[in-house]
């Protein structure tokens, strides 16, 4: 005979295993994007304002990024 705590607990897995996730937690969270993208996203929506502190907020934070140098190249073309 099954304890009603093991019945619940076996009934959350079978959910989750089914993909549903359980009321009022706000559902199943989506799988992480793929980091590049998201790094070249900002850069875009950063550069799109078109001011030198949005680059730099770039540049603070990913200095090493490959897109910094290209964010450091537009803040030379702004001071111009």
């Amino acid at each position: 005979m099954f304890s009603k705590i093991t019945i619940v607990a076996t009934t959350c897995l079978v959910l989750a295993a089914a993909g549903e996730a359980p009321e009022g937690t706000g559902g199943i969270m989506a799988r992480p994007s793929d980091p590049e993208k998201a790094v070249q996203a900002e850069y875009e929506n950063l550069k799109s304002k078109g001011t030198r502190e949005a680059l730099e907020l770039f540049i603070a934070r990913h200095p090493e990024h490959p897109l910094a140098d290209r964010a450091r190249e537009d803040i030379k073309r702004l001071g111009k």
